[in-house]
């Protein structure tokens, strides 16, 4: 019976907002309490700072900020991600729920760059995000931002 748990994937559910989104939960490494950051300089503005995860340097991003959704609110929990994936942590407002992919039914989203596609459970919906794409920009635009600050000097 133990060896079925593992025979579907599951999802971590987050709440940005009033909104539901979701990661895959094999990228996920840990959820706490967000720590005391030190700041990025240079870094875009969704960067909140740098914390030490177990002797590694992560990265903590606004996920609202980041997505272009207005801050309301200081975020209530940190989902950081295994390190494999990247060396960031996403700073949301709560985590909902874990739900399994058998409780699940996915549909194709709304054409948005950063979601996958939208999981239905339980009569909710989730975004899940597509955690490459939000990987990658967030380098980009931490590349960008420091070539202009030098261009500046």
């Amino acid at each position: 019976m133990a060896g079925m748990d593992n025979q579907y994937g599951k999802f971590l559910i987050f709440t940005l907002h009033d909104s539901l989104y979701a990661l895959d939960l094999s990228q996920v490494a840990e959820v706490s309490d967000p720590p005391e950051l030190w700041p990025i300089p240079l870094a875009p503005a969704y960067y909140s700072g740098v914390f030490s995860f177990h002797g590694d340097i992560v990265a903590a991003i606004r996920l609202s900020l980041f997505l272009g959704l207005d801050e309301i609110s200081e975020p209530g929990k940190m989902i950081v991600l295994r390190q494999e994936a990247a060396s960031l942590a996403f700073l949301v407002d709560s985590v909902f729920r874990i739900v399994s992919e058998e409780d699940v039914s996915f549909t194709p989203t709304p054409d948005n760059a950063y979601s996958a596609r939208s999981l239905i459970f339980f009569d909710r919906k989730a975004t899940q995000l597509d955690l490459e794409r939000v990987v990658y920009r967030a380098g980009i635009d931490m590349q960008k931002s420091r070539l202009d600050s030098k261009m500046a000097l």
